[in-house]
């Protein structure tokens, strides 16, 4: 990753794009070249791909910090919880579609977990664990490559041939990484639609989409036709706050992020990343909304007892088989 850095100083043509789009950058009046040459911003960065959607030669902010964050001491936590995942659930069985709920989501709304792993419970069995997302983006890339090839076995054993996702952020790292895995990787609402299972929500949802969804909005076109009156809303927001852990380096801009949330506001906020509803629900914001458990008519709110949640999920239905 260290060759990054060196690529973004010489390729950067200090357009100013990225700065213009991103808070972090502008606090400290830099662009991605001279992010790529100051180590002790790396945790600064939101990972929001604000710098990236915006830069006309597809220089990657994130993997500036990534790479600074390679040298860096403080992710023992991460690494703990993350390598392999504590609560992770999973067994040796068989099954051609995995449902991978990731770590946010059980942990955020265990009803609308039991419930999917129920619906499909003989039919599809399910993994929750992590994806390696958060121990790359702490640059803790012997751990993130060794959480892959742990889960590549895994699934390998089990014969899978497609991953289905429930997080937007492991739907887009899976994908990011398809070579090492060489599986299929489909989302739950691709799963939910062939199955013929959605259920269509006609209520004037404001939604607001996950930083890994903005580019592409591949997860946003398949939700669309299940939330006919959804619109997108918060444009001008940044992140939710909680990306790439940056909240306790930067708690002004994470304050910042959150206000214009607020104010934007008119009824309610409809996401599909747990992680966001979370932040959205610490924050005091009223009527906040997952897509997905919305769509199963569920309409479970967001659980801040992730801790409590994913430990009782590590152990549900574990003996399957």
């Amino acid at each position: 990753m260290k060759e990054y850095l060196k690529k973004v100083s010489n390729e950067c043509i200090h357009c100013n794009a990225c700065t213009k789009k991103c808070l972090f950058l502008t606090k400290y009046k830099i662009d991605l070249a001279d992010f790529a040459k100051n180590p002790n911003l790396a945790k600064s960065c939101f990972m929001c791909d604000s710098c990236l959607r915006a830069c006309p030669i597809d220089l990657d902010g994130a993997k500036v910090a990534i790479s600074h964050r390679e040298d860096l001491k403080g992710y023992s936590l991460v690494k703990f919880m993350k390598s392999p995942y504590k609560f992770r659930n999973n067994s040796n069985k068989k099954t051609k579609d995995i449902l991978m709920f990731g770590c946010a989501f059980p942990g955020h709304y265990p009803k609308t977990t039991k419930y999917l792993i129920d619906l499909f419970y003989g039919k599809m069995d399910f993994s929750i664990d992590c994806c390696g997302k958060p121990l790359e983006d702490s640059g803790l890339i012997f751990d993130f490559e060794k959480n892959l090839n742990r889960l590549k076995k895994l699934y390998n054993k089990k014969s899978v041939k497609r991953i289905v996702t429930v997080c937007p952020n492991c739907f887009y790292f899976f994908k990011e990484h398809m070579d090492k895995l060489n599986i299929e990787v489909i989302s739950i609402y691709q799963k939910l639609k062939e199955e013929n299972l959605l259920n269509v929500t006609y209520e004037k949802a404001e939604i607001f989409m996950p930083c890994p969804d903005k580019k592409t909005k591949e997860l946003l076109n398949q939700i669309k036709p299940f939330v006919p009156n959804g619109k997108v809303k918060f444009r001008k927001v940044m992140c939710c706050g909680m990306g790439g852990g940056a909240k306790s380096k930067e708690p002004d801009l994470a304050k910042e992020m959150m206000n214009t949330v607020k104010s934007e506001i008119n009824e309610n906020i409809y996401t599909y990343c747990a992680s966001c509803s979370a932040s959205f629900k610490k924050s005091n914001i009223k009527n906040v909304k997952h897509i997905l458990s919305e769509i199963l008519a569920v309409n479970e709110e967001v659980d801040l007892s992730y801790f409590k949640n994913s430990l009782k999920l590590k152990y549900y239905k574990k003996n399957r088989k």
